[in-house]
């Protein structure tokens, strides 16, 4: 299988740096052994120190992700990784505490195997949605470029450059498909969020109104183009297409604002290419109880817009478990209404969707997370419509099973 030789090279320079670095130990004069700070603790501490002595957080990791499925119209395995520098570093200081300075993420996203994981679902299974929406073949990227500035006392703050929607839009702890749940329907939006841009060109303001009720928006360019940022600036100016956003919320407290935290969000996009204009809602509620358990009911709408479904609501748990509070185990299930606009008119069935996975921190620079997603729908044979056999160009009631692991080296 191709994907193995990349995949096993990669893994093994990966832990055989990581054990050298481990490794490393002296004696004292009386021959007992002294362990010396591996190359991760050394590394961590510069980190530390950079941003005591300069305000800057430095983070870097890499992704892989390989998927399986058992009943493939196409290929029946795909896999991908992906090199992450990301981190602020705040250059402005105020006698108030209100801090300014850039947010960036760069990105290198890259294939392994004939179909990455991002097309995997449409291409591969005929699912209508993404089994991960992030694990592709773009090549660099800039999905954060931006100046971020608090204000009030931290009570506010304001993003200004190319931004990331999914980093304030919608949000909820389990969210995150690099560390969590990987199918888009458990992501941001639910599948009903059209555009979904990142590394677009806009503006994000966002605060407490009171000590636990909050409000955010937003306007950015409608495409984005984070593989090139000028020519999304360029597509901006020449079609004036932008997307926006109003979210209002609810927390207990601000602290805890991504566990424990109730939201109404709703968005409008402008016509984008084949996409018509349109507009929908999407709500959550998600929190925490004794510590362990974190349950979510998640739902959107929608009309047009280019949004993969008209209708979406999921509901699921994330659970800590108690010897291994590092780890996360997650399980939902999704019902979602294919648009039928984003699908030339056709009036799909719905659909079912449930993940498992369960997240683990191995080493404080390791993390692995097995998992498998479940999806019963009406499937799009690609391979069928190429030939011309429009007779079988739709298969009703495929069930799909999709067996994924993801691994994260945190640098």
């Amino acid at each position: 299988m191709k994907i193995l030789p990349k995949f096993s090279l990669v893994t093994f320079m990966m832990m055989s740096l990581s054990c050298q670095a481990m490794a490393m130990e002296h004696h004292d004069e009386r021959g007992e052994v002294i362990a010396e700070p591996s190359h991760f603790e050394s590394w961590t501490e510069t980190k530390q120190r950079w941003q005591e002595e300069h305000g800057l957080q430095l983070g870097m990791d890499y992704n892989m992700l390989g998927l399986t499925a058992t009943d493939a119209l196409g290929e029946s395995s795909a896999a991908s990784g992906a090199l992450r520098v990301y981190g602020q570093w705040d250059m402005v200081h105020t006698q108030s505490g209100s801090t300014g300075g850039i947010v960036f993420k760069f990105e290198h996203r890259h294939k392994y195997t004939d179909s990455s994981p991002k097309e995997f679902g449409i291409k591969d299974l005929g699912y209508i949605g993404f089994v991960h929406s992030l694990y592709g073949d773009q090549g660099f990227r800039t999905t954060h470029l931006f100046w971020r500035q608090s204000m009030l006392d931290d009570r506010m703050v304001a993003y200004a450059g190319f931004l990331d929607m999914t980093d304030y839009t919608d949000f909820y702890a389990l969210a995150n498909p690099w560390t969590d749940f990987n199918n888009s329907v458990f992501t941001t939006g639910n599948g009903t969020i059209g555009g979904l841009p990142d590394g677009a060109l806009g503006v994000m303001l966002g605060g407490f109104i009171t000590d636990s009720v909050y409000a955010s928006a937003s306007i950015l360019d409608a495409k984005g183009n984070a593989s090139d940022l000028g020519q999304g600036v360029r597509d901006l100016f020449d079609s004036n297409a932008t997307w926006k956003s109003l979210e209002i919320g609810y927390t207990p407290s601000k602290e805890l604002l991504f566990i424990n935290n109730a939201h109404v969000t709703v968005w409008q996009r402008d016509a984008v290419e084949d996409d018509k204009e349109g507009y929908g809602v999407s709500a959550s509620i998600s929190g925490l109880i004794d510590g362990q358990w974190l349950p979510f009911l998640r739902g959107g709408w929608a009309k047009d817009a280019g949004a993969l479904y008209d209708a979406s609501v999921s509901a699921g748990f994330g659970y800590i478990p108690s010897l291994r509070n590092q780890d996360m185990m997650g399980f939902a299930v999704n019902w979602a209404s294919p648009m039928a606009s984003t699908f030339a008119g056709v009036d799909f069935d719905d659909q079912y969707t449930a993940e498992l996975y369960y997240r683990a921190q191995i080493t404080p620079w390791l993390q692995l997370s097995p998992s498998v997603q479940v999806m019963n729908h009406t499937a799009i044979n690609v391979n069928a419509i190429e030939s011309g056999d429009m007779i079988n160009a739709l298969i009703k009631d495929k069930t799909d099973v999709v067996f994924g692991l993801k691994a994260r080296f945190a640098f």
